[in-house]
């Protein structure tokens, strides 16, 4: 099957590259440079990830495997504090890992997020590489360069900018997946179909169904079509200075607080597909979606039914807390991502908390 390779300059003059397939070659064949300008390898993966792709990994490093050094990272989630951090940074001076090393995060969204994190840190920042093994981090949280650990409750308070320099989609990853696991995943692709343009948001929702299916060619094309969009994206507004990457956040201000709220036992991709229903409802009630958009708008909010939001995700005054405390808010009481219409949005400040009771009632 045919891979998809794209590279883009970043403002500050870094190259990244992406490259998008299925059994892909393996990564020092890939990237032949980077790999062999490194003197060792520090691969990084949570611990049920190993126990699966163990041979797999064998497989992707190639000749780099006899200097690889592994740490595995609690799973999900759990990895993403200052606890785990700190172990992986002392591991990696432990075994050698020098500047001329290169950290290969290969797992979820919290495995790439942490190891992008401890690459910025370690010795001022060495280079890293992205091997997002879930259909939402090769659709999303594996590209774009945040990396970051949650912090009191919150997700990703502390944390960086700092681009891979390679990041690899093999979808081969994703056939160990149940129909569960990529349903709980697909918060995300609809995310992309509703606020990319035509094209890429077409071919989301054209392959959406068979992709969630476990159809291996849908699959390819769905993660494919998100990833180039969010690298092209990100690329020109790396930092979120100019509004641009912020229309990626649509869904996140609501749905991350669901998934506080609900102590982790609500999947971010469902949190999030609950997260664009409530904005929708406020873009709506709000008078900023257009009036003929709704109806497409609401079509693709229904072709995915999340789990019913438990009474601790419904009580308002914990729901606002986690608004309020949102990174994205700034200097504001709230800040959120509403939709003019598939392809367009706005970011709106201070609504008012008796609108967003009401809103979240009517979601209920």
């Amino acid at each position: 099957m045919k891979h998809i390779s794209v590279n883009k300059i970043f403002s500050s003059s870094k190259s990244v590259s992406l490259v998008c397939g299925r059994d892909l070659a393996p990564l020092p064949r890939l990237a032949p440079k980077l790999f062999s300008a490194a003197d060792k390898f520090c691969l990084v993966t949570d611990r049920k990830c190993f126990s699966v792709f163990k041979r797999g990994f064998d497989r992707l490093l190639g000749n780099a495997s006899g200097r690889t050094v592994v740490f595995e990272t609690p799973n999900g989630a759990a990895a993403k504090n200052f606890k785990t951090l700190e172990r992986l940074l002392a591991f990696m001076l432990k075994n050698g890992v020098s500047r001329s090393s290169l950290i290969i995060a290969a797992g979820g969204g919290s495995v790439t997020d942490l190891a992008g994190l401890a690459a910025a840190l370690y010795m001022r920042g060495i280079k890293w590489v992205s091997v997002p093994t879930t259909l939402l981090g090769q659709a999303d949280a594996g590209i774009g360069g945040k990396t970051a650990v949650n912090l009191g409750g919150l997700k990703n308070i502390a944390g960086a900018f700092y681009q891979p320099d390679f990041t690899v989609c093999d979808t081969s990853f994703l056939d160990s997946l149940s129909a569960t696991e990529l349903r709980a995943g697909a918060g995300e692709l609809l995310k992309y179909a509703l606020i990319a343009p035509v094209k890429p948001g077409r071919e989301v929702l054209r392959n959406l169904s068979a992709a969630l299916k476990g159809g291996k060619k849908e699959l390819s094309a769905i993660t494919s079509a998100c990833a180039v969009f969010k690298l092209d994206l990100v690329s020109r507004d790396e930092r979120e200075e100019t509004g641009l990457r912020e229309t990626l956040n649509f869904g996140h201000t609501a749905g991350h607080a669901f998934e506080a709220a609900s102590n982790g036992s609500l999947s971010h991709g469902y949190a999030v597909l609950w997260g664009m229903r409530y904005a929708a409802m406020l873009s709506y009630k709000l008078g900023i979606m257009d009036r003929k958009a709704a109806p497409a708008v609401q079509a693709a909010l229904q072709i995915i039914e999340p789990p019913a939001l438990k009474t601790p995700c419904l009580n308002f005054e914990r729901f606002n807390m986690f608004i309020r405390r949102d990174k994205k808010s700034g200097a504001h009481t709230n800040r959120f991502m509403l939709i003019v219409r598939p392809g367009v949005l706005k970011g709106v400040n201070n609504i008012p908390d008796r609108i967003l009771k009401q809103t979240l009632r009517e979601l209920a």
